[in-house]
């Protein structure tokens, strides 16, 4: 649900893999105490099933981070990252933020908070222009179960890539959304860019976190360019 516009577009040209992670719609509940480490190492034993030697990874926020484990983790397989909207370590002052989201998912579940964060993912301007688009992220916010969330929460909070970023070496696009203030604000971007040896940057105008949904086309656009 969440790359399909752009998975059906590079499906043109390439063999495109998405899935859901553990504790989504119909996968299995996370392996106990997961971090980001384990959730590269899962999708590694995915491609191990299909057959799949080597991967290019498209990733947006924990995705974006987890698309830079697999590179840092398992460089043989990986031929190329794009990580839009994402940091290498959640700052400290996010850390009680996230703990706090654990908290009223085990308490409340996922109904209210499918809404609150939808908003904080989309621009306000682009909200009101698109309800459809709210409407089908916040149904796909709800396909998580209670642990699944608690899980890649827990796993957000814990990561960090920060000490072995120098030591990237695979062809890596990051983009950045202009009006992202939350999952990978533009000044982290940057500063991630400026850690990463292979790394170019790019900046979509007038965009808020979920850039894919925002700015389609320019996504598009970059990611037909940049994989090639």
């Amino acid at each position: 649900m969440f790359w399909e516009r752009q998975a059906g577009e590079l499906s043109a040209t390439h063999r495109v893999l998405r899935f859901e992670p553990w504790g989504c719609g119909a996968s299995e509940a996370p392996p106990a105490d997961l971090r980001i480490e384990g959730v590269a190492e899962g999708i590694v034993a995915l491609w191990d099933a299909l057959a799949i030697e080597r991967s290019s990874v498209v990733g947006l926020g924990f995705g974006g981070s987890t698309a830079l484990t697999l590179a840092l983790d398992h460089p043989d397989r990986v031929e190329k990252v794009v990580a839009c909207c994402c940091r290498a370590r959640q700052p400290d002052d996010r850390r009680d933020f996230w703990r706090d989201r654990q908290a009223i998912a085990r308490r409340d579940g996922l109904e209210g908070l499918g809404e609150v964060t939808v908003e904080r993912w989309l621009g306000d301007d682009f909200r009101a222009a698109h309800p459809e688009v709210e409407q089908r992220l916040t149904a796909g916010f709800r396909r998580s179960s209670v642990d699944g969330y608690v899980a890649y929460v827990g796993a957000f909070v814990a990561m960090d890539l920060t000490a072995r970023l120098a030591s990237l070496s695979t062809p890596t696009l990051l983009v950045a959304a202009e009006h992202d203030h939350g999952g990978g604000p533009v000044a982290s971007m940057r500063q991630l860019a400026a850690a990463l040896p292979t790394a170019q940057l790019r900046v979509v105008a007038g965009s808020g976190h979920i850039v894919n949904h925002e700015a389609p086309d320019e996504v598009a656009a970059l990611l037909a360019a940049f994989l090639g």
